[in-house]
């Protein structure tokens, strides 16, 4: 016993002192004394959690500086998290709007995509506000569905009567035309926020964001003719200033944009051809970026400005290029179908009159720019190239040649595709696309030229083959500013002519091989990528890729071919009753 106990005191004494209550453990660190944060700095304050009503505030307001950010909202990821932030704020009390709001936001990217999947989700979302006991959401998701054609219930199935013959079924109905579009309020009031500025400012304010930056400037020339593309990342006030030839210094063109910022040093280049022989670039002054072409010649010069991204275009040498116009045009309209199409006048003093022989064609969209997709998600980009290879290898078996404004899966700006056809001297432009529309039901095909749009329904297909805004409120009087300043007017008469005969042979022979097809006829819209086109010029929607029946013939090879020939058909006919002017330049407008 006395043993055991000796054991038990020793072991005892041998253990460390207990710590105390709170005390660190070995090897951490010992908390500071409460009276430390008395006397000295005060503990940071923990943030606390942002109310849900602020959240869903916050996301709103970021949607709507995205849709009002020309640059920004151009890439899909962008508008992915700003939906992404709506539907985290839809919670709580704020599940029904937070869902909705969504669902706008999913239909105003639809309309900016013109992709089928996105108007699917949006009405998804506003199905899902609409269960959750919102009012709005269901009258958005009837606006959607009454867009869509979806609105409209399926005849009920007829039964046979006993006893009957079948009867042979009658062929269907040819399809009606399509009515002029009814804005539906809850849908464009979701869209509000992707109207543009207009680029027409005065000197000195700015469309957004404070001082713009002048991110570059691009060229493109031959010997008769020079574009130029001043790149900004919003609009501000600009100016253009001639400044005659004087003291040793020739002819200059000044472009000054305000309040703007040049995006790094200063930059001359020397540009090919006759019109321009170099631009220049530099910060003017604090507020001030100014261009400067040094002009040789006495060319005229014509610009405009076009969106998404902001771009001053500036054209040197369309005088001679208006005259030709004029020649190939002979000033008439454009007779009906069934009567015989008179040659055009004779050339004027200094033309010289040759049969057509280069053509210019361009796939529409490709790279990041897709195009419409259709609801099997067939990709506008991709038939359009396909179409527009097999319409080269058509023509160059006809005799032409053929000028590809891409031939792969390349992304080209509108103002490059008409410079490349300025540049390589097109005899004619002909631009290849597939239509898209908001209701499923519309099929056909139609055959567009420049000018000013003919109604709403043509001036948001212009907005969306422009990758433009979708405010069409100031689209006729920005067409009646850039058409006369282009005096493009004067090409369109012979365009109208090849756009019929485009039309004509597409709609027949996809009727001979296909069935039944609308034909929408020729029509005029605001169509960027046949701004300062100095050849005739038209823009062919081949089908409709939002309508199912079409998407499938756009994707098939036998349809793109049928397509191709019908259009090199109407080429060859156009080629053989119209020569036209190449080059019209008078010695009297050169130096």
């Amino acid at each position: 016993m006395g043993a055991a106990l000796s054991l038990l005191l020793a072991a005892l004494l041998a253990a460390p002192p207990a710590t105390q209550a709170g005390a660190p453990a070995r090897g951490q660190k010992r908390p500071a004394p409460a009276h430390r944060h008395a006397r000295g700095a005060p503990p940071a304050p923990q943030r606390p959690p942002p109310r849900q009503g602020n959240r869903l505030a916050e996301a709103k307001a970021a949607l709507k500086a995205l849709m009002r950010d020309p640059q920004k909202r151009r890439y899909r990821h962008r508008w992915e998290k700003a939906i992404r932030a709506l539907q985290a704020a839809a919670v709580g009390r704020d599940a029904q709007q937070g869902t909705l709001e969504a669902a706008r936001a999913r239909y105003a990217l639809y309309r900016w995509s013109a992709d089928e999947a996105d108007r699917d989700e949006a009405l998804k979302l506003a199905n899902r506000a609409a269960r959750l006991g919102s009012k709005e959401a269901k009258s958005f998701a009837a606006a959607v569905r009454r867009e869509a054609g979806d609105d409209r219930p399926a005849p009920p199935p007829r039964k046979p009567t006993p006893g009957a013959k079948l009867a042979k079924p009658e062929p269907p109905p040819p399809p009606p035309k399509p009515a002029e579009e009814t804005p539906e309020p809850e849908l464009e009031a979701a869209v509000a926020d992707l109207a543009s500025p207009s680029a027409s400012l005065p000197l000195g304010q700015s469309a957004g964001g404070g001082a713009a930056t002048v991110s570059g400037v691009k060229t493109w020339s031959n010997d008769d003719y020079t574009r130029v593309a001043v790149y900004l990342d919003h609009w501000v006030g600009w100016q253009k200033l001639e400044l005659p030839a004087r003291d040793g210094a020739p002819r200059r063109l000044a472009l000054d944009f305000r309040p703007a910022h040049l995006d790094g040093a200063a930059l001359a280049k020397a540009v090919a051809g006759d019109q321009v022989d170099r631009v220049r670039a530099a910060q003017h002054d604090a507020e001030t970026v100014r261009v400067v072409l040094d002009l040789p010649g006495a060319d005229a010069i014509h610009s405009y400005g076009l969106d998404d991204p902001p771009r001053l275009i500036v054209d040197v040498g369309t005088r001679a290029a208006s005259r030709e116009a004029r020649v190939a045009s002979g000033q008439r309209e454009a007779p009906p179908q069934h009567e015989q199409v008179e040659e055009p006048p004779a050339p004027e003093e200094g033309g010289e009159l040759r049969p057509i022989r280069r053509v210019v064609v361009d796939a529409g969209h490709g790279g990041h720019d897709p195009g419409a997709i259709g609801p099997s998600r067939v990709r506008e980009k991709d038939v359009t190239l396909a179409m527009a290879k097999k319409l080269a290898k058509r023509l160059k078996a006809d005799g032409f040649e053929v000028v590809l404004t891409r031939d792969d899966d390349r992304y080209l700006a509108l103002e490059e595709r008409t410079a490349i056809a300025n540049t390589r001297k097109g005899d004619l432009f002909v631009s290849i696309h597939a239509n898209a529309n908001p209701r499923r039901s519309l099929d056909g095909v139609e055959t567009w030229v420049l000018n000013v749009a003919d109604d709403r329904y043509a001036k948001r297909l212009a907005a969306r083959e422009n990758g433009a805004d979708l405010d069409e409120s100031g689209q006729g009087s920005e067409a009646q500013r850039i058409l006369t300043d282009l005096n493009a007017r004067a090409s369109t008469d012979a365009s109208r002519r090849l756009a019929h005969l485009v039309q004509r042979e597409i709609t027949g022979s996809v009727r001979g091989k296909f069935g039944e097809v609308r034909d929408l006829g020729v029509k005029s819209a605001l169509f960027y990528v046949l701004v300062g086109a100095r050849m005739p010029a038209v823009l062919v929607e081949t089908a409709f890729i939002s309508n199912r029946r079409e998407e499938q013939r756009l994707a098939s090879p036998r349809y793109q071919d049928e397509v191709a020939g019908a259009v090199a058909r109407a080429v060859g006919e156009f080629a053989r009753r119209d020569p036209r002017v190449a080059r019209a330049s008078p010695p009297e407008e050169r130096p």
